[in-house]
């Protein structure tokens, strides 16, 4: 097994008489004879693309600042001729891919040459050939940004819309009209704020004086209540003084009433005693209402006492005189 590489660079030597030269390792491989039919096989196409090569050149080194319509039309012509050397050479190609592997190697390797060279060319004509259509759609797409740009502070979809069809004039209105949109609905949105604003404030200073004229109400209504508790407490202090002293009044006077009659049945019971007593008897009493009188009394202060004791003794004197 063996890797056999394609090399597609064609170098300045691979020229023999304005012709491309088709050495490829690949050919190497293969019997002389069969080489020389696989170059033969292409060497028409050689032929062909040497036929553009001036042309090519001299189109490639004009200037793009000195691009005209009818240069384009130069360049897609010369294009459209050298791209038949590429239809020729695939078709070779697949004439010859009948042979077998080395042999397919060696025509996939000329084929590859000439198709490298002219799909450069090519490319190069087609570039230059839409020069215009280039220009037109970089300016469109340039003009497309610009114009997103401008109108993306304005709509949120500006980079996916498609800005670069509409006349200047007309981008302008559009552009305008966005922003007069926009600018309308900011002013709404401020006054719908500033409406909000206003409005809560009010409600909260509604809410405040409400609030404050509940306060004051309430406390008026403690005050009221305080007051009439006050009231009902000191009428009702009234009552029960009124009360307690109309009771008081009629204790005392049922205790003098019942004092005054207790003490007249005493009086009148004492008086039956000593109706009915004998003079003994009256001496008995008088010794001991005497005696009683000694222990009846206590006093606080060291002056009474001494003085009670003192009456106490004059006391024992009587009753030491009545009893001789």
């Amino acid at each position: 097994m063996y890797r056999v590489y394609i090399f597609l660079t064609i170098k300045t030597n691979q020229m023999e008489n304005g012709l491309m030269k088709l050495d490829v390792p690949e050919l190497q491989a293969i019997e002389r004879t069969k080489a020389e039919q696989i170059k033969s096989t292409f060497e028409p196409m050689t032929e062909m693309l040497a036929q553009f090569e001036e042309r090519y050149r001299e189109l490639m080194e004009i200037p793009e600042e000195e691009m005209t319509v009818d240069l384009t039309l130069e360049y897609k012509r010369l294009r459209l001729n050298i791209a038949k050397v590429r239809i020729a050479a695939g078709k070779a190609k697949d004439n010859a891919k009948k042979y077998l592997k080395l042999e397919d190697r060696a025509i996939m390797g000329v084929h590859n040459i000439l198709v490298w060279a002219v799909k450069e060319k090519e490319d190069k004509l087609k570039e230059r050939e839409n020069y215009f259509e280039i220009q037109e759609q970089k300016r469109l797409e340039a003009l497309q940004f610009e114009r997103a740009e401008k109108l993306a502070p304005y709509v949120e979809d500006a980079h996916e819309r498609d800005l670069a069809k509409f006349e200047e004039d007309e981008f302008e209105a559009l552009l305008a009209m966005k922003k007069k949109e926009q600018e309308d609905r900011i002013a709404a949105e401020k006054k719908a704020e500033a409406d909000r604003i206003a409005r809560e404030k009010a409600e909260a200073e509604e809410r405040e004086r409400i609030r404050k004229e509940n306060e004051r109400l309430k406390k008026e209504a403690k005050e009221r209540e305080e007051k009439e508790r006050k009231e009902r407490e000191a009428y009702k202090a009234k009552l029960k003084a009124e009360r307690e002293k109309n009771e008081r009044i009629q204790r005392e006077l049922e205790a003098k009433a019942k004092a005054e009659r207790k003490a007249k049945e005493d009086e009148k019971a004492r008086i039956e005693a000593e109706l009915n007593k004998g003079d003994a008897d009256k001496v008995k009493d008088l010794i001991g209402d005497l005696s009683s009188i000694k222990n009846k009394y206590t006093f606080k202060s060291t002056k009474n006492k001494k003085m009670y004791a003192g009456v106490s003794v004059l006391i024992d004197k009587i009753i030491s005189y009545i009893e001789r």
